[in-house]
């Protein structure tokens, strides 16, 4: 009886392993496969973004530290890093962004 519980545990967990979908690499360590992992998928998003359009509709600028501009529909009022796009600059009249593959824009209101 006690083989047969053995095998069936092996069987059960052969199946299981065939069924999972493998994440990590049997030729990097744990660290460098979660790095591959999360390269590749940053590289699908950014495929996946190369057709993006940006649209200013509002500039509120009081000086260079404190202002909102709508861009896309939503407010920000901070420089940095907003998914896809950073936001290089910001004045009266008009916005500087970068994407993420490197291409910078000059927007201002229409």
């Amino acid at each position: 009886m006690r083989n047969i519980s053995k095998i069936t545990v092996a069987i059960t967990a052969i199946t299981n392993i065939a069924f999972c979908e493998i994440q990590e690499s049997f030729f990097m360590s744990d660290a460098d496969s979660k790095k591959a992992i999360l390269l590749a998928k940053q590289y699908e998003k950014s495929d996946s973004n190369e057709d993006v359009t940006f649209k200013l509709s509002g500039i509120f600028f009081i000086d260079e530290m404190n202002w909102t501009i709508w861009l896309n529909g939503t407010p920000y009022s901070e420089a940095g890093q907003h998914g896809n796009f950073s936001i290089d600059e910001v004045s009266e009249t008009e916005v500087i962004i970068t994407t993420s593959s490197g291409e910078t824009f000059v927007l201002s209101v229409e």
